[in-house]
């Protein structure tokens, strides 16, 4: 089965769905403003990606672009397709098209005192079944610790900082 992609915009007939699936996918804590993401694509330094399964939405993604690296802000599988694949079809369809360059993403830190930390391993063995390797970079935050996975062994940290610089409103080159 191919994944077909179109970039999201108010007239899909799947916008609400997906706008829901972004509000239940992510905690509150790590949701951007709807609106400012939908203004951040039009800089074309980002993309708002809808996946679909011949005519059903399955999944999301956001994603974050700088100096060859691609930033998997979001990526989301719709809760009722969810385990049959698509999140590992997604990733390869985000590999192929940001080729060579490489992908980045931000995971929870896996901690074994963290009430959740099944779903970590789960999501760190899922990554790295899909090509991506820890990195040494964390972003601690009042919330949780990130842990950086790359596609890449070789992450310029500067051109990551940037693009947060970017995205956070502030210029840069």
């Amino acid at each position: 089965m191919t994944l077909t992609v179109k970039p999201l915009k108010p007239s899909l007939p799947e916008y609400r769905q997906v706008k829901a699936l972004y509000y239940r996918a992510f905690p509150e804590y790590e949701q951007e403003a709807w609106s400012r993401l939908l203004f951040k694509r039009l800089f074309r330094r980002a993309d708002f990606l809808v996946f679909y399964d011949q005519d059903q939405f399955v999944g999301l993604s956001y994603i974050i672009h700088h100096h060859g690296i691609h930033y998997v802000l979001y990526l989301a599988v719709n809760d009722q397709v969810r385990s049959k694949g698509y999140g590992s079809q997604i990733l390869d369809h985000l590999k192929d098209r940001y080729a060579p360059d490489t992908l980045v993403l931000d995971i929870e830190q896996p901690d074994p005192v963290a009430t959740n930390n099944h779903q970590r391993l789960r999501r760190l063995r899922f990554y790295r079944k899909n090509g991506f390797s820890l990195t040494d970079r964390l972003t601690k935050t009042p919330a949780v610790t990130y842990q950086l996975l790359s596609t890449n062994q070789e992450i310029d940290h500067a051109k990551v900082d940037n693009m947060f610089t970017w995205f956070n409103g502030r210029t840069f080159e």
